[in-house]
């Protein structure tokens, strides 16, 4: 394959991280996440939290958020999840979302979908932000209910009308639907 028209730019870097005198390290900030896809009659699960020392586990972000911001974000749904912690398994981090924050302890998840976005930052602008997204699709019979930690558990039509997302949540279940659509055909 011919690359010769590719674009040759110094500022194209490697995602290879480590100390910051010898590496690149994205300035708008890197945040590794899972995401638990619920699906129940087609429905897919939202929360919505409610203000709560728990999310400090699931959304540490959150700490750097002024009060304003914070209290507009915890007033959204959201795609139960979590960031990953250092040296921590997607997979650890789904069993955290699921037993957890959702109190689930019977489930099924197939291999994760990546999702990768590298977008302008909110925090820092003129920054940019680079995700990555392990999203499961995860099956159970138990019934989740609300927690000190969540004001309302929800599930809404993917394909429908759904309530305001906090974060890029509605990125990411608009594109976990398109890619699910194209497994299907």
């Amino acid at each position: 394959m011919d690359h010769s028209d590719a674009p040759q730019s110094a500022t194209r870097k490697f995602a290879f991280f480590g100390p910051s005198d010898k590496h690149f390290v994205t300035e708008g900030g890197f945040c590794i996440s899972v995401f638990a896809i619920i699906r129940k009659k087609g429905n897919v699960l939202l929360v919505k939290p409610r203000q709560h020392p728990r999310w400090q586990e699931w959304a540490p972000n959150w700490r750097v958020y002024e009060s304003k911001s914070l209290t507009a974000e915890i007033g959204k749904c959201r795609i139960p999840s979590t960031y990953v912690r250092e040296g921590e398994a997607p997979e650890d981090g789904l069993r955290r979302v699921m037993e957890d924050q959702l109190g689930v302890s019977q489930y099924s998840a197939g291999s994760s979908l990546l999702l990768n976005f590298y977008e302008p930052s909110r925090r820092y602008p003129g920054k940019m932000h680079w995700d990555y997204c392990f999203v499961f699709e995860v099956s159970t019979k138990e019934e989740m209910s609300e927690k000190p930690w969540l004001a309302e558990v929800t599930s809404v039509d993917p394909s429908g009308a759904r309530p305001e997302l906090g974060s890029s949540h509605g990125e990411i279940l608009e594109r976990v639907g398109s890619v699910w659509r194209e497994r299907l055909q």
